[in-house]
């Protein structure tokens, strides 16, 4: 089909003379009009060029500085939070634990073969303290656990360091610390050291490392130091803002539509978390069963709990009870004293203190409830959490069972309390 006749198909005859008619008649051109909006339509692409420029620029220039890839940029955006969170407990600066992440293992959320972890844990675990880390990919809960335990070291071996330090020399100063020991950084220069320089500008390239695992060897990685400033830059123009930036408007729409599309792919996309199971008694004793209900069958599948809470080493401490005070259900533990909770299911996340002072994590979605009561503390406040997240930390204090959290699931579509045991694997 011609131009010229697709343009009679679109603007007959009658038509082009009640536009020319109606352009007289109130004293218009159709030059002008077409001019006006050929630069409206150019105006509005430069400024989307523009806004395009703008990021792309920022990320350019991050990657030409400190060499911090597109793919790590994003996993720092989403670890962000959580790293500030083990920051603030431990009393360390909230870009600590991602720059050791980055440093130990590029930020992949996978453990090494070297049994030493995403964090370089090495005297930890060659002194028996603990165990290996079980080689191969992990899950974001267990990648929140090394984040913490890494950052517990690093405050252990430099007690002088607090959230709110901007001392550059004392943080090259601690990271030597983390890398080398205590005892080698009170001797060693951390200007001289590549673990922590090198890369940071010309002067600072491919500098010398010594390493029991490398030997001696000249390095193309990113220092500490620079990984600290890059990560440290990211934050504060991505992240810190009232106004959120385009970029992190792009970067939620995609992480969005990623999930959405994973899920439509295959639903076991969406299961993040640890699936460990938890070891039920062969014969159970419910004397108070009769405050549970039978949980209804048919439903959304991606709605419905199936993680363990406590992703690690669950323990059952205590089968179901409740039934007096309406909240029925199961005591779980860790024998590891101490573990990540991490979302049995996707939903709305709300966090409160219950009218017997115990922190209490409540999620919710359209056909179930569950409760989490007595963590230690939790991750997230409110706000959408998916399967897997980690929420919150085990560890009561004063309770004959130890550390312990009360799980409870409330079917909204039957209406009732049900065993927690059928959610579990």
């Amino acid at each position: 089909m011609s131009p010229s006749t697709v343009w009679a198909i679109l603007f007959p005859d009658r038509l082009r003379e009640w536009i020319q008619f109606l352009l007289l008649k109130l004293g218009l051109q159709s030059g002008p009009i077409a001019l006006n909006i050929l630069k409206g339509m150019f105006d509005t692409l430069l400024l989307f060029f523009l806004g395009l420029g703008l990021l792309n620029g920022s990320r350019v220039y991050m990657e030409g500085q400190y060499a911090l890839p597109r793919a790590t940029q994003g996993m720092v955006l989403k670890w962000a939070p959580i790293a500030d969170h083990i920051a603030r407990k431990t009393d360390i600066p909230r870009e600590v634990p991602l720059v050791l992440w980055l440093k130990e293992n590029s930020m992949r959320a996978i453990n090494p073969d070297n049994c030493t972890g995403i964090i370089g844990a090495y005297d930890l675990v060659r002194s028996g303290e603990h165990p290996c880390f079980t080689p191969g990919p992990i899950s974001d809960v267990a990648v929140a656990e090394q984040l913490v335990i890494g950052a517990t070291e690093f405050k252990k071996r430099c007690p002088d360091i607090t959230y709110l330090t901007q001392d550059s020399e004392l943080i090259q100063h601690c990271y030597l610390a983390y890398n080398a020991g205590a005892g080698a950084a009170a001797r060693l220069d951390p200007e001289r050291s590549a673990y922590v320089m090198n890369n940071y500008d010309a002067s600072y390239t491919n500098m010398v490392y010594s390493d029991v695992e490398l030997g001696t060897v000249q390095v193309t990685s990113l220092g500490a130091w620079p990984a600290h400033l890059a990560i440290q830059s990211l934050i504060v123009s991505q992240v810190d803002g009232s106004d959120k930036p385009f970029s992190m408007t792009l970067l939620d729409l995609a992480t969005r539509f990623y999930d959405w599309l994973s899920y439509q792919l295959s639903p076991q996309a969406l299961f993040f978390g640890d699936d460990r199971r938890l070891e039920m008694p062969l014969v159970r004793s419910l004397d108070l069963a009769e405050c549970l209900g039978q949980a209804h069958t048919f439903g959304h599948i991606s709605l419905r709990p199936s993680l363990n809470p406590v992703g690690d080493k669950p323990l059952l401490t205590q089968d179901i009870h409740g039934c007096s005070y309406g909240l029925p259900g199961l005591d779980i533990s860790s024998d590891n004293g101490r573990a990540l909770l991490q979302a049995p299911m996707p939903g709305e996340v709300t966090t409160y203190t219950d009218r017997w002072y115990n922190t209490t994590i409540r999620i919710e979605n359209d056909e179930w409830i569950v409760w989490l009561l007595h963590p230690r503390s939790y991750l997230v406040e409110q706000g959408k959490v998916r399967r897997g997240q980690a929420i919150g930390v085990m560890g009561a204090v004063g309770y004959a069972t130890g550390p312990h959290v009360h799980y409870a699931v409330y079917d909204k579509v039957s209406e009732v309390f049900v065993d927690p045991s059928l959610f579990v694997p």
